[in-house]
């Protein structure tokens, strides 16, 4: 139904101005429209209030979502805020350990070099008790293996005695093995090479020689002698032959030479010859062995029967020999005492600078 337009309406005859004698209320149709109009208005002003209402709402609810976001924000400022601070304090705590590491290794740098001054003073007070030990128990066993390999080489240039100087080489490296320094290892290890070369000598064999040389000598005063020197001596022991004997000589030129002329001269020859022989030997010498050889071998031909088994298993034996010849040349020794002296002079110019050195403030 359409409220402006009501169904009943009053035709317009009856709209026209009638004197008003009284008060009376609106009509029924009036009524209606300024109901109509009422409601209307209410309507609209309901929906502007829902509108408004939900406006608010609206707002009201970006409003708490904002806010909530904004303490949101303020809370992570908060905590970044308290984070920043918190690192803040950790640098600071972290920078003063730093200090403090770094007071620390300052005082233990400090420390250090104080430790590194008491050990270079500990060193020298062992330098100086083994300077003092060296001066006691080392220096009696570095004199001892001086000595004995002093000796070692006398002996073995004096008398070509191998064994010996071998003995004497072992002692001096046991003197040696018994001292605490370091120092004189390398003199041990010389020492072992002249030992090695002492041991690699052919001493059975130039011993057998020796020995056989010996008997040589010792066969020679039972040797027969030659035919020349089997005369009878009947002749010469008249008193004609002793009165001119006082002024005469007679002796006999041949290839013997002077030994011809007394058979114990001629023994005395060859003996000689054999010790020349043996001395060659010893000294290793093969161009005076073979001459001293063939000397005495001459002798033996000249002035004894060379028919006879002895003479001839003399002479067999000489001819041995000669073809044996003389050993390889020695070892020349010395090496090891030398080496071990200037380790000594070596030790005692350090013990002297250290010396030095201590007294100087």
């Amino acid at each position: 139904m359409d409220m402006d337009t009501p169904d009943s309406a009053p035709p317009a005859s009856s709209l026209s101005p009638e004197p008003v004698t009284q008060p009376h209320s609106p009509p029924p149709a009036a009524r209606s429209k300024l109901a109509g109009l009422a409601l209307v208005a209410a309507l609209l002003g309901l929906g502007l209030g829902a509108v408004a209402l939900w406006q608010a709402a609206a707002e009201s609810r970006g409003n708490a979502a904002t806010a909530t976001e904004i303490a949101l924000a303020r809370t992570d400022i908060d905590g970044l805020r308290r984070q920043v601070e918190q690192e803040r304090r950790e640098r600071e705590q972290l920078r003063q350990r730093l200090g403090d590491a770094d007071s620390i290794n300052k005082t233990l740098r400090e420390e250090v070099l104080g430790v590194s001054e008491r050990a270079r003073v500990l060193e020298d007070a062992i330098a100086n008790l083994a300077d003092k030990r060296l001066s006691g128990h080392d220096a009696l066993l570095l004199n001892e293996a001086e000595m004995v390999l002093l000796l070692a080489q006398q002996r073995f240039e004096l008398f070509h005695d191998a064994a010996a100087a071998l003995r004497a080489y072992r002692i001096a490296d046991e003197a040696l093995a018994a001292l605490q320094d370091p120092l004189y290892a390398t003199a041990r290890e010389t020492l072992a090479v002249e030992q090695r070369s002492l041991e690699q000598l052919n001493q059975p064999a130039q011993g057998a020689a020796l020995a056989e040389l010996a008997a040589l000598r010792q066969q020679v005063a039972q040797l027969p002698l030659a035919a020349a020197f089997a005369r009878p001596r009947a002749e010469s022991d008249t008193r004609l032959w002793r009165a001119l004997g006082q002024f005469v000589r007679i002796s006999r030129s041949g290839p013997g030479g002077i030994g011809m002329a007394d058979p114990a001269l001629s023994r005395n020859f060859v003996g000689l010859e054999l010790r020349a022989a043996e001395l060659a030997l010893l000294e290793r010498n093969d161009a005076a062995l073979r001459a001293a050889l063939a000397r005495a071998a001459q002798q033996l031909k000249d002035g004894f029967d060379a028919s006879d088994a002895a003479v001839a298993s003399a002479l067999a034996g000489l001819d041995k020999l000669a073809g044996a010849g003389a050993p390889p040349p020695a070892p020349v020794l010395g090496a090891t005492l030398k080496e071990l002296r200037n380790l000594r002079t070596a030790q005692g110019l350090q013990s002297a600078t250290r010396a030095a050195g201590a007294g100087t403030p």
